[in-house]
């Protein structure tokens, strides 16, 4: 038998698909003990190091199973169609069911769930909503006990560390798990997520077209999260695609408290608000300073407060700075009452898609286990005018 010796991939790679390949041709059929380290080494020509890891990525993937310090043994495929819990996806989230399935057209997050469970009901799949954030080690553990088909992962806008742990947890056993990030990217999890490059692109692309020539994507360069990057990212390319310079992300700025909190919507909260993102705005449109004729916010519910902040700083919005949205869900904002501008652009994300094609990842992958590598999958957004 040949084996793959390609200088493309590296020697864990080239693992990793012989022993797929050995299983395929049923080397090494259901149950079967896969052979010795020192021996694949031997007969891949690769170190025995890189045979461990690569059969560990495998038992990562189910494809095998860990017994004892180093036999594996290739696990069983799952009997699609004949076992209730093979039918059976998890869905892990912080939210009510009820409360996504309202939301299902909107642009919260809670619509990508409304999306997933659409699309598990249209291909006959059944579900299980549980809280993520509630439950225990040992719960999760008996869970990857009976094996149900998959699962997917919902992260709320502010995830908790037992969310992030649960998620952890499920995909080092081997059960197939697609997640949705807000924050954190898992390892050994596949990815469904907007494409923010793209959306903030679109935007700054867009403002330029409307005139504008000396954008700012407003956020500041200290956050962790993955999606600043990458918004940042879509704002240059467009930039210097028009032949302007982009500006640096600020070190810091104003980024809001959490719009759950009982008094988000509050006049004094609002007050507070603007006069805290007016002390950061000072650093971009203090006296002297070549102030940008646009911003990029984080989401659509900072525009009132960025606006009314700019008011305090001597700035008229939409006309001497024009402020765009992200989320298309400035209708939801209760600061309308507080402050009249509207912004003029938004990014759509399209949550209820990005729901479905979780879905269709996870089906995907439990359809061909053998072929699956773990990888992010993006949504292009939608450019939304609004004036």
């Amino acid at each position: 038998m040949n084996y793959t010796n390609d200088t493309t991939c590296s020697p864990r790679e080239q693992v990793i698909r012989n022993v797929l390949q050995l299983i395929r041709k049923q080397e090494l059929p259901p149950d079967a003990e896969v052979p010795a380290e020192n021996l694949l080494a031997e007969r891949f020509g690769v170190a025995r190091g890189t045979v461990r890891s690569g059969l560990a990525e495998l038992a990562a993937r189910g494809i095998l199973e860990k017994r004892g310090r180093r036999m594996h043994v290739v696990s069983r495929p799952a009997a699609r169609g004949t076992s209730l819990m093979n039918r059976t996806v998890i869905l892990f989230s912080s939210t009510d069911k009820d409360d996504a399935i309202r939301k299902r057209n909107s642009g919260f997050m809670d619509a990508i769930q409304a999306g997933a469970l659409e699309e598990l009901m249209a291909q006959n799949m059944h579900s299980l909503w549980l809280n993520g954030s509630r439950l225990t080690s040992g719960e999760l553990e008996e869970l990857t006990q009976i094996r149900p088909g998959g699962a997917l992962f919902f992260s709320s806008a502010h995830p908790t560390p037992e969310f992030d742990a649960a998620a952890r947890q499920l995909a080092e056993s081997g059960l197939p798990t697609v997640a949705s990030v807000h924050k954190t990217l898992f390892p050994r999890v596949d990815h469904v997520l907007p494409d923010h490059a793209e959306g903030a692109r679109l935007l700054t692309a867009e403002l330029i077209q409307r005139g504008c020539r000396r954008v700012l994507c407003y956020l500041p360069a200290n956050r962790q999260e993955y999606w600043v990057a990458d918004r940042f990212r879509g704002y240059c390319t467009a930039m210097r695609e028009a032949g302007l310079e982009p500006r640096p992300l600020p070190e810091n700025g104003y980024w809001g408290r959490h719009y759950d909190d009982g008094d988000a919507w509050s006049e004094s909260r609002f007050r507070e608000e603007v006069r805290l993102a007016a002390g950061y705005l000072l650093d971009e449109f203090g006296p002297g300073s070549n102030s940008p004729d646009a911003l990029l916010t984080k989401t659509d519910w900072d525009v009132p407060i960025l606006a009314a902040a700019l008011r305090l700083l001597g700035k008229t919005p939409g006309k001497d700075v024009v402020i765009a949205g992200y989320d298309n869900k400035i209708a939801f904002s209760g600061w309308k009452q507080f402050e009249s501008y509207t912004p003029p652009l938004t990014v759509d994300k399209r949550n209820n898609e990005i729901g479905r094609c979780m879905t269709g990842r996870l089906l995907a992958r439990l359809n061909a286990p053998a072929d699956w590598k773990p990888g992010n999958v993006f949504v292009t957004p939608e450019l939304i005018a609004v004036s």
